[in-house]
């Protein structure tokens, strides 16, 4: 009797420990929870819906001074390849620019606020089906950038590769750009070639392509070749010294 008075005294002495214990344990799941969004929103900031951000500021700051420190490359020459024609340039009703391999406003600069950059040496290349095409840029040195190697030691990067309807929610997925930033670029020979990867199920077919070169944020040429499934073109080679 006398322990079953003691139990009964007890209860509130027991009840508010597990009420104490009880909001303890869910005050540190709350802290736990706010720790995890709190790391997943920093994890997040740098991206987008569409994916990696822009360059930021600082990053097209830092761009503009290397194209004013580095001596730009000069062209010697720039010749279509067999399967292509240059496409005329006419910079007297120039026009507000769209993402389409041309520099339609005239300022030197091929699809500028389009998402992937300039540079000492320029090229860009777009098309109209849902195919993906692929650009590869060709260096004096063998070396070539493209998407398999978006990158060179000497300065060449490919910032931009568009899949078509492959990845059609991509920004600009019928583009495809290649810079050279940081250093000069190796004097001597460039070859621009065009392969058609493939069709992307619901696009494909001959496929109009456009191809424009800048040298040192000066337009060298701009042209045009349509491709056929699984061909690869040679688009244009020019030399700069």
């Amino acid at each position: 009797m006398a322990i079953a008075a003691f139990a009964w005294s007890s209860f509130p002495i027991i009840a508010y420990a597990l009420y104490a214990d009880l909001r303890y344990s869910a005050h540190r799941m709350t802290i736990r929870i706010a720790i995890g969004c709190l790391i997943l929103s920093f994890g997040c900031a740098s991206r987008t819906a569409e994916g990696p951000v822009s360059d930021t500021a600082q990053e097209v700051s830092d761009e503009e001074k290397v194209l004013i420190t580095v001596e730009p490359p000069v062209l010697v020459s720039i010749v279509p390849g067999a399967k292509a024609e240059e496409i005329p340039r006419d910079c007297t009703n120039a026009v507000e620019e769209t993402c389409n391999a041309l520099d339609d406003d005239c300022d030197g600069v091929i699809d500028d606020e389009c998402g992937y950059g300039a540079g000492l040496i320029q090229v860009t290349a777009a098309w109209d089906t849902g195919s993906d095409i692929d650009l590869y840029v060709t260096g004096p040195l063998g070396d070539t950038v493209s998407f398999q190697r978006p990158s060179t030691p000497i300065g060449a990067e490919l910032d931009h590769s568009g899949r078509g309807d492959c990845s059609p929610d991509m920004p600009n997925p019928r583009v495809e750009n290649a810079r050279w930033v940081g250093q000069r670029p190796t004097v001597g020979v460039y070859e621009v070639e065009l392969h058609y990867w493939g069709e992307c199920i619901s696009g494909g077919g001959p496929t109009a392509t456009t191809v424009s070169v800048a040298i040192g944020r000066q337009i060298a040429g701009q042209f045009r070749a349509t491709l056929l499934p699984g061909e690869r073109v040679r688009v244009v080679r020019f030399v700069i010294q």
